[in-house]
């Protein structure tokens, strides 16, 4: 699988869309973290950093899986790589990718503009949790891929996850006009379809805040844990299914 990983990120390379992530980085480095003549503050750092590294998950795991999704991947899995090492070797490329691109951030960020409050070892507090927020949207976005779940089982996750931010989408007056019984139902729904989305939520605070009392050690092993289960999810769901490739 490591030499699957290697050849991965080679063509990863060699095909040019390793430009994008850069071109990204480095857009989001010249409009938020460049020096301007104040020096930024480490919360703020970590928020917009944070911010950035999920919206270039989307891009960076979706561009991998494009590569796994083709005929191609017929000929590999027919010799000694198995679906979970096939699976898994995407998306390990995808997180060593985006590694390297918030390493190269960090970088920069310190030798240019450096944020006057954060020492070596609270940049390290603060990447553990915001990583750890990287890998669990990768482990979603694996999830969610045509490679893994079927049309419907994608439709009805996302649904569970429109649920759970209803709140957000739904107007008051509309809301205050349904029955009792159907808000009962939607508070209760959202109530629990909401916990999953708790680790990564606290994560991210954890990150900007990097106050490790006795609650941090336990988002970070929820964290983790919601990890195992995405994945173990993925794997599980990718080694049930007839491998339908894309003609790409």
């Amino acid at each position: 699988m490591l030499r699957f990983i290697g050849f991965t990120l080679l063509e990863y390379l060699r095909s040019g869309r390793i430009m994008i992530d850069l071109i990204a980085a480095t857009i989001f480095f010249v409009i938020f973290l460049r020096p301007s003549g104040k020096s930024i503050e480490a919360g703020y750092f970590f928020t917009v950093t944070g911010i950035f590294m999920l919206g270039l998950t989307l891009y960076t795991l979706s561009a991998m899986l494009s590569v796994g999704d083709r005929p191609q991947g017929y000929l590999l899995l027919t010799r000694r790589l198995d679906r979970t090492s096939y699976l898994l070797g995407y998306y390990y490329s995808a997180l060593a990718l985006l590694g390297g691109i918030y390493g190269l951030i960090c970088l920069v960020t310190a030798f240019l503009n450096a944020p006057p409050d954060l020492t070596l070892g609270s940049w390290f507090l603060g990447t553990l949790p915001l990583l750890l927020n990287v890998a669990l949207l990768a482990a979603l976005l694996l999830m969610l891929s045509p490679l893994v779940f079927s049309p419907g089982w994608r439709l009805f996750i996302l649904g569970l996850i429109a649920l759970a931010f209803s709140s957000n989408f739904i107007p008051t007056s509309i809301y205050s006009a349904l029955p009792g019984v159907i808000q009962v139902l939607l508070d209760s729904a959202q109530t629990i379809l909401s916990w999953p989305l708790v680790p990564g939520f606290s994560g991210f605070a954890l990150a900007v805040q990097r106050n490790y009392d006795s609650s941090a050690l336990f988002i970070i092993i929820a964290q983790v844990s919601l990890l195992i289960a995405l994945l173990g999810l993925a794997i599980y769901s990718f080694g049930q299914r007839d491998l339908m490739f894309s003609n790409q």
